[in-house]
């Protein structure tokens, strides 16, 4: 009897074998290109809902009374091929000390000018970059893989982050709200505030003329963005802080 079902049990065939595998890669085929979109996806939104949550924690910061005067200043690493992204923090002391120090003689000092303000050399009392206090951070973002840009109205082109990098500096009322470099822009008319960051991946399309990826977030001439998954962080100097999608038009986060 025991003869008789071992002589009944049988193994798949190698054609079985084959057809299995070759559904499998079928169907493995056919989700390849969703998952990678969506992985793509998720990677970009990750970074601007990091940047966007880190800018609404310094600003908070201020308005809780941690500090009195912070900043948020963001910069290329070439070198790591990564952008840089830190919040720093000044107390009431060393703010006190600098609203009261208004005068050089018959000139105001830097801290009282809106275009010197926040690219001036402070000694703040926590760096992201440095401090373990919890109330400031500093994050890396791959640029490889995701990019960062701020609008250029002559261009069809976001400027890419400089290696000086540009600077955001929040007080809690407003009054002292300053931006610098890139965020700030002069002309002949006066100047521009640009209270706009820019997210996306770090891909162009297949039909795009460039050989490579760029190093800027890239438009078309109207307000189209050309990469997927592209995002915009906006801002106030009253913290209204917001984040977007591009899906046709901008899209609230």
């Amino acid at each position: 009897l025991m003869q008789m079902q071992a002589k009944k049990v049988k193994g798949f065939s190698l054609l079985e074998l084959i057809v299995v595998i070759a559904i499998i890669g079928a169907m493995s085929a056919t989700a390849f290109g969703p998952f990678t979109k969506w992985r793509a996806e998720r990677l970009v939104r990750s970074q601007a809902t990091e940047v966007a949550s880190m800018m609404r924690s310094i600003f908070s910061q201020v308005q809780r009374g941690q500090y009195h005067f912070v900043q948020l200043q963001i910069y290329r690493d070439k070198d790591a091929k990564e952008i840089v992204l830190e919040t720093n923090g000044l107390k009431l002391n060393k703010f006190t000390d600098l609203v009261r120090d208004k005068w050089d003689g018959s000139t105001k000092k830097d801290f009282h000018e809106f275009d010197q303000r926040c690219s001036m050399d402070i000694d703040w009392d926590d760096e992201g970059s440095t401090s373990d206090e919890l109330t400031v951070q500093q994050i890396r973002v791959d640029e490889t893989k995701v990019l960062m840009g701020i609008a250029n109205d002559e261009s069809n082109k976001n400027d890419p982050i400089p290696d000086t990098g540009s600077k955001i500096c929040f007080s809690k009322d407003g009054t002292y709200y300053s931006v610098s470099d890139k965020f700030y822009e002069t002309s002949s008319a006066g100047f521009n505030l640009k209270e706009n960051l820019y997210i996306c991946q770090n891909a162009l399309p297949d039909d795009s003329e460039e050989e490579s990826p760029g190093t800027y977030c890239k438009k078309d001439q109207g307000t189209k963005p050309i990469q997927a998954n592209f995002f915009r962080v906006n801002w106030s100097r009253f913290g209204s802080i917001n984040l977007y999608k591009w899906a046709n038009d901008w899209v609230t986060q």
